[in-house]
């Protein structure tokens, strides 16, 4: 019999679990988890949160309802699982581990033929003063979620503040607010919410999710301490010496792997602190794999090493582990990081490199933005979605994309990802096919548009210009909007208004001698048809022209945005009068 022992009993090490058992018999697999528990849907805790779920063990539970405890393992997979078990150290000479039982406080060693390490991810600390305090805590675990519920339900909290705004502080924000009515401020050191995967002009879409629900946003703010007033309550203290305080307090600043064990046992590690593995998930000692959140893996856009904590990856980790252990043909290529989030009714999805990040990599990047409807404008349940594709100037490669909107989205990114991960080009974006039908598409798709748009940009000189940039345009700027449209939603820096149905009538007018001609910035509530009438004016011997890139409907947005809305009504990026998209 063929011992494969298993740190860790979450998605990775239970999902290679599963598969081992499913290949043969011949196996005789033990989970050792630290926890009480194994089998845990962290990603469904904000549910639990907010009261969506009833019970924290609904996380824990099939599809049929039983509940994937260590009897379940046993009589279901033939797989031993140890809870309240921790290991301490990994004797590869020897193919032994030490372990603790925390309960029982003994220690004994296992043996094993093969090794699989999925020992996840940890918090991220604070890199400010923080005191101890059960009022003050992240947000991580069961543990963490129990907690929080409990005191919602007891009247406990009424404000709350989470510092932090990636996924899990918009979530646990979303949670707080939505279902409780609890007052919540949400703070971030950077100028936008989900800076590590979002760029600007698609988080500030998402910081109108929370602002309607009267979340507080306090970005660009940098938090000094969190100690106790006099009465036991958690203060925040800002750079800006503004304090504030709260009834609770979580510190939701990301995670990083939990690869301690690994490193003890000299386990080759990367440069962001995860596991090294190859393809076939092995780690640098023979016969032990890892796999999940403990592991950095291959960047599909760079080619580099990067690390990604998603229980979508975890899994199919946790199955080519297996794979490889059994012999079995397998090969897990990397992840473009690939990634979904509801927040509110709006969805926001993106995969491989933001602009930033893209730029921060060295690629000479190219840039569009728009907005469209989802299905049909004439559809009864047509919603506006807006994108950014991110692709390499030079050869036109796709790069990233990020999709924001309250309608059909992650379809959309789950196609994109997939051209990711083939290097593919603008020009595939433009020859790709899709299930059209008005109840859920429009005849062009999105990605369509986007590969016209960049085609547009590089080839036909019709830019798409970054709304974050108008402060720096020296030009004449047209609206070419409906008068009802401009009386109703008025562009606020009040350009020159012709509708595009008369534009055609004064190009003659707005000719100028080839040797001062001035740019043309165009524009339109979304983008169309600022693009027609750029394109009009090319046509006509207009050499700079270029429309706003998401129109009104996202210049709007911009505006209001917390930090976003002074940078782009102050900030002086340019004296040049050449049109540019890039920073």
């Amino acid at each position: 019999m063929h011992n494969v022992l298993i740190i860790g009993g979450m998605a990775a090490g239970c999902k290679a679990a599963a598969r081992l058992s499913r290949l043969s018999s011949n196996y005789q697999i033990t989970i050792v988890e630290k926890s009480p528990f194994i089998s845990f849907s962290s990603c469904g805790l904000p549910l639990y949160v907010s009261g969506e779920l009833n019970e924290i063990s609904e996380l824990i539970k099939t599809s049929y309802g039983i509940i994937r405890d260590e009897k379940y393992f046993s009589q279901v997979k033939g797989v031993r699982v140890l809870t309240k078990t921790e290991v301490k150290s990994i004797n590869a000479g020897q193919h032994e581990v030490e372990c603790y039982n925390l309960e029982k406080n003994e220690t004994f060693n296992l043996y094993y033929d093969s090794l699989l390490i999925a020992t996840g991810s940890k918090i991220i600390n604070p890199p400010f003063q923080i005191c101890s305090s059960p009022l003050i805590s992240p947000f991580h675990s069961p543990d963490d979620a129990a907690k929080l519920r409990q005191a919602v339900q007891a009247g406990k909290i009424s404000k709350a503040v989470i510092v932090g705004a990636g996924f899990i502080g918009c979530e646990l924000a979303e949670s707080l607010s939505s279902l409780w009515g609890i007052e919540t401020i949400l703070i971030d050191k950077e100028e936008s919410i989900l800076p590590g995967c979002l760029d600007k002009e698609i988080s500030a879409y998402a910081v109108s999710a929370l602002k309607s629900a009267n979340i507080l946003l306090l970005l660009s703010t940098i938090v000094e301490k969190i100690e106790l007033d006099a009465k036991g309550y958690p203060l925040v203290s800002l750079s800006s010496g503004q304090k504030i305080t709260a009834d609770y307090v979580f510190y939701c600043l990301g995670v990083k792997p939990d690869s301690d064990l690994a490193q003890k046992s000299n386990i080759k590690t990367g440069r962001f602190g995860g596991i090294l593995v190859d393809e076939n998930m092995r780690t640098s000692i023979p016969e032990v794999w890892a796999a999940g959140d403990c592991v950095e893996i291959t960047h599909l856009v760079t080619g580099q090493n990067d690390y990604f904590s998603y229980g979508s990856l975890a899994n199919r980790m946790g199955k080519a582990a297996a794979d490889s252990i059994t012999g079995e043909k397998t090969c897990f290529k990397g992840s473009a990081g690939t990634l979904s989030l509801k927040l509110f009714d709006t969805i926001i999805s993106a995969s491989g490199l933001s602009e930033k990040k893209a730029l921060e990599n060295g690629y000479s990047t190219g840039a569009v933005i728009g907005c469209w409807t989802d299905r049909p404008d004439y559809h009864p349940l047509a919603k506006n979605l807006l994108g950014k594709l991110i692709y390499d100037k030079s050869d036109l490669r796709l790069l990233g994309l990020q999709l924001i909107g309250e309608g059909e989205v992650t379809r959309y990114i789950d196609v994109f990802s997939d051209l990711l991960s083939d290097h593919k080009t603008v020009y595939d974006l433009t020859n790709l096919e899709h299930g059209y039908t008005p109840a859920h598409s429009s005849p062009v798709s999105i990605l369509n548009n986007l590969g016209y748009m960049a085609l547009n940009q590089e080839v036909g000189g019709i830019r798409n210009f970054n709304p974050l940039l108008f402060s720096s345009f020296q030009g004449i700027c047209i609206d070419v909007r409906e008068s009802d449209e401009t009386e109703l939603f008025p562009f606020p820096e009040k350009p020159l208004q012709i509708p595009l149905t008369g534009i055609r009538s004064r190009i003659n007018d707005l000719k100028k001698d080839p040797g001062i001609e001035m740019p043309f910035l165009f524009i339109c509530e979304k983008g169309p048809r600022a693009y027609e009438a750029a394109r009009m004016f090319a046509n006509n011997g207009f050499n700079n022209v270029a429309y706003l890139a998401g129109g009104n409907y996202l210049y709007a947005r911009l505006s209001q945005s917390p930090s976003i809305g002074d940078f782009i009504k102050t900030e002086n990026l340019s004296g040049c009068t050449e049109i540019t998209n890039e920073r």
